[in-house]
């Protein structure tokens, strides 16, 4: 029981620390893509990149609610960035999503946003 407690602990340690894709929100049949961004940086030595991706871009306005948003890993090793949605997102017209990434490694990622 210990061992098997010990094991879930570790699994759960590996997904958190690994970066990768992660969507919040449903998105239906009658959504439709509001923004698409892609977001690359090369490797730092010794530092990490920490980015805020705003939706909607300064200087614009959104007039439709978002339903889903859906952030991609595009590293295919699982290394790229750890995504957070620090502000509002589903249910809301406006989004604040966060990438960070590990330190010595670079960001790719694709942020989409959807709603009707």
């Amino acid at each position: 029981m210990k061992l098997l407690l010990c094991l879930t602990i570790l699994v759960a340690a590996i997904f958190v620390v690994h970066g990768s894709s992660v969507s919040w929100g449903r998105r239906k049949n009658n959504d439709f893509l509001l923004s698409r961004q892609v977001e690359v940086r090369s490797a730092i030595k010794n530092n990490f990149w920490n980015i805020d991706v705003d939706f909607p871009r300064a200087d614009t306005e959104n007039y439709y609610k978002i339903s889903a948003i859906f952030v991609y890993d595009n590293f295919k090793n699982s290394t790229g960035a750890v995504p957070g949605l620090w502000a509002g997102g589903p249910g809301y017209r406006f989004a604040q999503v966060n990438l960070r990434s590990f330190v010595n490694v670079g960001l790719n990622s694709t942020i989409e946003i959807y709603g009707r």
